[in-house]
């Protein structure tokens, strides 16, 4: 696709909003609403979109690129173009937002199991090429497989710092084991991520 026939597409994909928006703020048919924006947003990409609840606005719409670099540029193109609307805010990645660090995630039982993130530390680490590491340490998440435990890292790193920072900032996540000698020194609440990411990019 050509970067004219791209900006094409995000023009005539705004229209089609502009044209459906309603259907989106007063769902009636839930299936028929995600086919129908499936059917849209899909073919820019593997995305991953969502409605909800917006701060500004009543409603959002977000078009995850889902945690790739390339992606982003592709979802700012689309929001950069985005209208004006009464009732929207648009977001080209997941934003970072005001929670409560609980976290909810089923066991290997399908049990549904509340996690209070509040309680997990974290410490970071440069990269030579000055990336941040995210350095998890959690006591409460045993229950979880290798599998659950990224989906947990990422969707908590997402809600702190947002997914555009997180793509653009962080090298990885992971979780630790243990605390040894040399991280005891550095190792803070969780609570403390979103002001100690926002003073080191600064610095980056």
């Amino acid at each position: 696709m050509t970067s004219v026939q791209f900006k094409n597409k995000i023009n005539d994909f705004w229209n089609w909003f502009v044209e459906h928006e309603e259907k989106f703020r007063i769902i009636t048919d839930p299936h028929a609403a995600r086919e129908m924006l499936d059917n849209q947003i899909l073919p820019f990409g593997v995305f991953a979109w969502e409605i909800g609840e917006g701060q500004n606005k009543p409603h959002t719409l977000t078009i995850s690129p889902n945690g790739n670099s390339k992606m982003l540029r592709r979802s700012q193109a689309i929001i950069g173009e985005a209208p004006d609307l009464k009732y929207w805010e648009f977001f080209a990645a997941r934003p970072a937002r005001d929670w409560d660090f609980i976290l909810e995630m089923y066991d290997s039982f399908m049990v549904k199991q509340r996690i209070d993130t509040s309680d997990w530390e974290y410490l970071f680490r440069l990269t030579p090429e000055f990336k941040i590491r995210v350095l998890l340490y959690a006591e409460n998440i045993d229950f979880l497989d290798a599998d659950d435990k990224i989906s947990a890292s990422d969707f908590v790193v997402n809600s702190i710092i947002g997914e555009a920072d997180k793509i653009d900032y962080v090298d990885s996540i992971e979780f630790i084991p243990f605390v040894d000698d040399t991280q005891e020194d550095d190792i803070k609440s969780l609570l403390e991520m979103k002001f100690e990411f926002e003073s080191l990019v600064d610095q980056l």
